[in-house]
Formats: C-alpha cells, structure tokens, sequence
C-alpha cells in the first residue's frame, strides 16, 4: 500500500509539471491529422533559463531564447501543433520518439532518438509520441514572447 501511495505522488508530480509550464502555446495546437497524437499526457517540463535578446539585439525587443528539459513518459505525447514565430530546435538526450511532422513533403512518421537535433521552424506542424517502454527527454530552445 505504501508503495502505492508513492506512485501517486508520483504521477501527481508528472500532472503537475505539465500543467504548470504547458509544452505548446494553446493557440498553437491544431487538429491532428495522419496519426498525430491529439493531446499533451504524460510530460514533464523544466524550466531551465532564458535569456533577455533584447540585451543583445535591439531588434528582438520583447523576445527571449528559453531552454526546457521535456521529459515524455513511455505512452506520452504532446499534441500536434504549428510552430508560428516560436523558432526552436529539440535536442533528444535520451530514449526514442516518434515525430508526427508535416513541413511541406506530406505528414510523415520519423523516428527521433538520442543524439538527434531537430529543428522547429515557422510553419512547421508536429507532435511527439512516447511508443517506446523507456522514458525519453529531450532540452529544447526556442525564441519565445519573453514571459512565455
């Protein structure tokens, strides 16, 4: 009963990170198409820094680069979504994933594993699925509205 408890706090723990800090801005999900995954479950997400650019550039007043560790649970996913000025790259660090991603060749299913970059770019529809039993996470950076 014990260690009942404990998973629960557990799972809580995981609910909690993904609500907290979502992965995808609400006005950026869409509806899937070609076995995209329809919602975000099972994720964790930690904030780790972001940096004023308008400190650096002028230009880019009001944005900042953010990095985030995404940790997706095995039968996890984040939902399919358009990337719209929210440049960004994945960085996976460990465990495999699929990538739903439609960038102008058709929806396509690419398998993403440990070492692999991927780059999210104005335009770009995608959604990541945990198929595998093991935990994946991933760092990604992105440009954002500073406060996002």
């Amino acid at each position: 009963m014990r260690r009942q408890g404990a998973l629960l706090l557990v799972l809580a723990g995981w609910a909690t990170g993904s609500i907290a800090h979502p992965v995808t801005p609400s006005e950026e999900l869409r509806p899937p198409v070609g076995g995209a995954p329809a919602e975000t479950r099972q994720i964790r997400v930690e904030p780790l820094g972001a940096l004023d650019l308008e400190r650096e550039f002028s230009a880019l007043q009001g944005r900042e680069l953010r990095t985030r560790r995404i940790t997706i649970l095995p039968g996890g996913s984040v939902a399919w979504h358009e990337h719209e000025q929210r440049p960004g790259v994945a960085y996976i660090l460990s465990g495999t994933l699929v990538e739903y991603r439609q960038d102008g060749a058709g929806v396509r299913a690419i398998e993403r594993q440990a070492g692999d970059a991927v780059f999210e770019s104005s335009g770009v529809l995608h959604g990541w699925r945990n198929t595998s039993k093991t935990t994946a996470t991933a760092v990604v950076i992105d440009l954002v509205p500073q406060g996002n």
